[in-house]
């Protein structure tokens, strides 16, 4: 690997970092670990996770070098998407370490290493500035063919081991195997437009990620909401909720901000962690910034703009 190609393949891991870090500080996120709350969560709390997002930086710098090694072409992509798995595995390992045995990360880590190898692919070895919607293209290519035969797979077990697979198993909802086998719709279609949008109306950082969070809660089929209790309902009562909370103006209006502090007491009351929903909220704010050149410039304007007023 060239010296440019080491360090491109850094900064991916950076901006993927800054961003695993800047959706656990923001708040309000009902149901989730913030700077200020620890949710519905007894076990973890802001700094658990600030541990784990450093920890397992590394293995998002080695999933960009695997992108750029890869040269395209069905069994290449395969090979990369098993080398991805092993990677995120180690991975895995070294954020329980960190948390003393608290999952914090498993979404963004599966989630994350795919996205920074295809943008290792889109970077060919300099600062990328591809679109989101080429990289979530380039992630649907690695992982859309091994997910599929996992998915076949889990129709053929004769038990479920996760709540995942036997939410596919039961119901048919794919979960983030779906958001990835369909090319991120969630983030594409609706975290992004989102988060552009609060940023177009002069909202800081915090208040931009809670109202684009708030819109990915909106639309995604969660499945990390049925781990304490499995009810389908769960998923469509948190959809509904977060639907409300906009329409009512989001962090934008009085009524909003009094809605999204129902929410926070509601969840908390009801268990709801809508964690698949924050590891959306990351990933579409790294490809937010891979696509501005890796954030230099964002991240110094967002430093001096970010408010934790209510």
């Amino acid at each position: 690997m060239t010296a440019s190609e080491q360090d491109a393949a850094a900064q991916i891991a950076e901006a993927m970092t800054y961003s695993l870090l800047s959706e656990a500080v923001s708040w309000p996120s009902p149901g989730l670990v913030s700077a200020v709350s620890t949710g519905c969560h007894r076990d973890m709390d802001i700094y658990t996770f600030l541990r784990s997002a450093l920890r397992i930086q590394p293995y998002y710098r080695e999933a960009a070098l695997f992108g750029m090694e890869a040269s395209g072409g069905s069994n290449r992509l395969e090979d990369l998407f098993q080398r991805l798995q092993r990677t995120g595995q180690r991975a895995e390992a070294d954020m329980l370490t960190a948390t003393g045995g608290v999952n914090t990360h498993k979404g963004t880590i599966f989630l994350g290493m795919i996205l920074c190898a295809a943008a290792g692919m889109a970077s060919r070895g300099q600062s990328v500035e591809a679109a989101p919607e080429e990289i979530c293209r380039l992630a649907r290519s690695i992982a859309e063919r091994p997910l599929q035969a996992q998915l076949a797979a889990i129709l053929e077990q004769s038990q479920c081991i996760s709540t995942g697979a036997r939410a596919y198993r039961e119901w048919g909802v794919r979960g983030i195997r779906g958001e990835v086998i369909d090319g991120f719709p969630s983030i594409l279609n609706t975290g992004l437009p989102s988060f552009r949008e609060a940023l177009d109306q002069g909202a800081d950082l915090r208040t931009a990620l809670v109202h684009c969070l708030l819109s990915l809660m909106s639309v995604a089929q969660d499945t990390t909401l049925l781990n304490r209790e499995f009810d389908r309902a769960r998923i469509h009562y948190t959809q509904s909720c977060a639907l409300e909370a906009l329409a009512r103006g989001s962090l934008f209006t009085a009524e909003g901000r009094a809605c999204i502090r129902t929410m926070e007491e509601d969840f908390r009351l009801r268990s709801l962690s809508p964690g698949g929903s924050a590891d959306l909220l990351a990933m579409t704010y790294t490809l937010y910034l891979w696509n501005e050149k890796q954030g230099r410039r964002e991240n110094g304007e967002f430093l001096h703009r970010i408010s934790y007023s209510s």
